[in-house]
């Protein structure tokens, strides 16, 4: 089965080459990323469930996807720690399933213009669904830069308790940089 945003996407509308390849099949890819994360009592709760990386000023970053059936595995590697994520089509909403460590978050793609936003449609918490008014909102979106190099900005806030994560840099295929090298 083709990867799951490009699944839900399906718009019809152009996708940058640097965000089509990286969603488009099994691959290694590698760069650099700048991490924040909030560290208040229930978002600091929530940033241990989803396994989700300290903070960094310039992190090394690494992706491995992997296709198996219907599922495809995302393991991140952010520096020495891991956070491996679990990828599906969801149907019955039309949207993107990601299962990461203790938290289910159903996404959805969007372009606008030459940028893939994902917006958050639906959390569950150890199984528990969140209550729509205290939902993440995401600001995430992907891109290709003028190098052609994949670049993320993945971010989320949670209503009245602030910044949950935020994540952005670049990737560039692994065959890429051992060339650059």
């Amino acid at each position: 089965m083709p990867d799951p945003f490009l699944v839900s996407l399906a718009t019809g509308e152009p996708v940058p080459p640097a965000v089509r390849q990286l969603h488009s099949g099994a691959g290694a890819y590698v760069g650099r990323c700048r991490i924040e994360r909030g560290e208040r009592g229930m978002i600091s709760l929530l940033l241990r469930l989803g396994g989700f990386p300290a903070a960094s000023e310039d992190a090394p970053v690494s992706l491995e996807v992997v296709s198996k059936e219907k599922n495809w595995i995302w393991e991140r590697k952010f520096g020495t720690h891991l956070t491996r994520s679990q990828l599906t089509y969801d149907p019955r909403l039309d949207c993107v399933h990601e299962r990461i460590g203790a938290l289910s978050i159903w996404l959805k793609p969007v372009m606008r213009g030459e940028k893939l936003s994902i917006e958050i449609l639906r959390l569950h918490v150890l199984g528990v669904p969140c209550p729509r008014f205290l939902l993440p909102r995401s600001n995430t979106v992907e891109w290709q830069d003028d190098e052609g190099r994949f670049r993320f900005d993945v971010s989320a806030d949670v209503p009245g308790l602030g910044m949950l994560i935020r994540y952005q840099g670049w990737l560039s295929p692994v065959h890429a940089e051992l060339v650059d090298v």
